[in-house]
C-alpha cells in the first residue's frame, strides 16, 4: 500500500505543479489611437494630454481616460479586450487582475490564456467594448451612474448624456454579439442579446426604460469600430507591449483581502473594497444680485 501511494504521488506531482505555478498579476493597457483632446492618467496621478504622434503607449491597467467633445481613443488590454471611447465624457478601469498570460500559446490563441477580472467605471460619453475574447470564467463589470452592467463575451456599446440643469440622464445600450445584463438602481434587471437595444431617459434613480431593436446609427458605429479593429489587429496581439507593465500580485495579500480572517464569534461578512478617489475640482463661488424691493415690499419690513 505504501509503495502504491508513492507511485501515485510521483504521477500526480507534474499535474499539480502548473496549478500551483499560476500567478495573478495586475493587467496592462495599450493606447493605440487618439484624435482630438484626450487625457490619460494613472489612478491617483496627474492627467497627461496625448496626441496622435505620442501613441502607441502602454501603461499599467488602472487608468482614467477623459475625452473632449468629438475626441476619441482606442485602446486594448492584456486580457484581449478592445475599447473605443468618444467624448465628451470619461471612463476609468478601477480593477484589473488576471492570470499571467502564457507566452508560449499567446500568439496562436485567439482568446485570453487565463482568467481575468475587470471593473470599469463609465460616467459619460460613447463607449464600445469588445470582450468576446475573454474566457467564460472571466468577469467584467461596468459601473455607471444609472446602474451596473455585467457582460459575458459580448460586443456592446453604451452612450450616456447628462443635462446638469434638469438633472436628466439620456442613455442607450446596444448589444451586437453575446449577452449584456443591465441592473438599474432599483434592482430591476434587463438582459440584452444580439440585435437588442435598451433606451432610457429621466432621473438617475427612476428613468423610463424601453427595449427595442438597434438603430442605423449604432450599426454604423459598430462598422467603423470593426474597421479600427482590423487596422490594429497585429499590434493588439503583440504580448510584448504588455509584459513590462504586468505586476505580480502577492497571493497571501490577495487571499486575505478576498477572504478576511474571521473570529469564531463573528458573523460572515462580505469584504469591503475601498478605492482612493481624486480630490474634487475647486468650486467657483457664484455671486448673485437682487434688485431693490418695491415700495409695496418695503412697507412689509
Amino acid at each position: 500500500m505504501t509503495h502504491f501511494i508513492k507511485v501515485l504521488a510521483v504521477v500526480l506531482l507534474p499535474l499539480a505543479s502548473p496549478l500551483g505555478a499560476e500567478t495573478w498579476v495586475s493587467g496592462a493597457i495599450t493606447l493605440h489611437q487618439v484624435s482630438g483632446e484626450v487625457a490619460l492618467k494613472k489612478l491617483g496621478g496627474a492627467p497627461v494630454m496625448l496626441t496622435a504622434e505620442q501613441v502607441p503607449v502602454s501603461e499599467p491597467g488602472l487608468i482614467d481616460c477623459e475625452a473632449a467633445y468629438g475626441s476619441a481613443a482606442y485602446l486594448s488590454t492584456s486580457n484581449r479586450t478592445r475599447i473605443y471611447f468618444q467624448g465628451e465624457g470619461s471612463f476609468s478601469i478601477e480593477r484589473f487582475e488576471q492570470m499571467m498570460p502564457n507566452v508560449d500559446i499567446w500568439e496562436s490563441a485567439e482568446t485570453e490564456t487565463g482568467q481575468s477580472r475587470m471593473i470599469v467605471n463609465f460616467r459619460s460619453g460613447d463607449i464600445i467594448v469588445d470582450n468576446r475574447n475573454m474566457l467564460e470564467a472571466s468577469q467584467c463589470l461596468i459601473e455607471t451612474p444609472l446602474g451596473r452592467l455585467t457582460v459575458k463575451r459580448a460586443l456592446w456599446q453604451m452612450r450616456i448624456e447628462f443635462d446638469p440643469r434638469s438633472q436628466i440622464f439620456d442613455f442607450t445600450i446596444n448589444c451586437s454579439d453575446g449577452r449584456v445584463r443591465f441592473t438599474d438602481l432599483q434592482g430591476q434587471q434587463y438582459t440584452l442579446r444580439a440585435g437588442q437595444r435598451l433606451a432610457g431617459a429621466g432621473a438617475r434613480a427612476t428613468p423610463s426604460i424601453e427595449i427595442g431593436e438597434r438603430t442605423d446609427r449604432s450599426l454604423e458605429q459598430i462598422q467603423r469600430f470593426k474597421v479600427i479593429l482590423d487596422q490594429h489587429a497585429k499590434a493588439v496581439n503583440d504580448l510584448a507591449q504588455y509584459l513590462d507593465h504586468l505586476q505580480s500580485i502577492d497571493q497571501a495579500a490577495r487571499q486575505s483581502a478576498a477572504v478576511p480572517a474571521r473570529r469564531k464569534t463573528e458573523m460572515t461578512r462580505r469584504p469591503i473594497v475601498i478605492e482612493y478617489a481624486d480630490e474634487p475640482a475647486p468650486v467657483t463661488p457664484f455671486r448673485g444680485e437682487l434688485k431693490p424691493p418695491s415700495a409695496y415690499q418695503a412697507d412689509l419690513f
